[in-house]
């Protein structure tokens, strides 16, 4: 009897704590595998530069960690590749995809790809170095675990386009005002000169 209530109680506790992890927005992606970015951190030089697309938190509003998953976990894969196949780094990287890729699991496919592109101006491709990268990710990791889930996004304005041509010709014409302001001192020589010649 003392046997099936104690299997009784694992197993109601085993669906409760089932049900606080699975409850919520994005869920406890988070777990002890995040001390792991400390190590990936000390093992990466710092002088190092990691490629990755981004979106700032001023431009995405609380859909920063929900539009900042697929392009950080791209960036993951590819820093993958430059570890062998037999690389604790690269072990440690590819939790990371795989704890990224659980949260994006949690939403529509279709509408997040939709949802990037209203965004897609807003990005910006950036190399920083491997300890702010990592500091990065650490943050994405812990805004996901404190941030419903929800496509509840309004990008702002997109910035206006400066286009090579216009560069060209604000280049230009900087030039021309350069070339005429050194012209200048010519006929004012001139003029001086003439003066001085009528008055003598």
């Amino acid at each position: 009897m003392k046997s099936k209530i104690r299997t009784t109680t694992c197993v109601l506790l085993f669906l409760f704590t089932s049900l606080g992890v699975c409850s919520g927005g994005f869920g406890n992606p988070v777990t002890d595998d995040v001390s792991r970015l400390m190590l990936l951190k000390h093992n990466i030089p710092k002088g190092y530069n990691i490629s990755i697309h981004y979106l700032p938190k001023e431009r995405s509003g609380v859909c920063w960690v929900l539009l900042n998953i697929y392009p950080l976990e791209q960036s993951l894969r590819e820093l993958a590749r430059v570890f062998g196949a037999i690389s604790s780094n690269k072990d440690n990287i590819m939790i990371f995809i795989t704890m990224l890729q659980n949260l994006r699991f949690q939403f529509d496919h279709e509408e997040l790809e939709a949802t990037m592109q209203v965004f897609k101006c807003h990005y910006r491709a950036v190399k920083w170095p491997s300890g702010l990268y990592f500091d990065y990710i650490r943050d994405i990791l812990n805004s996901a675990t404190h941030q419903e889930g929800g496509f509840r996004c309004v990008p702002p304005p997109c910035p206006a386009p400066t286009t090579p041509g216009s560069e060209a010709q604000d280049h230009e014409q900087t030039r021309s005002r350069g070339s005429l302001l050194s012209l200048l001192p010519i006929p004012v020589t001139a003029c001086v000169f003439l003066i001085v010649w009528v008055v003598s």
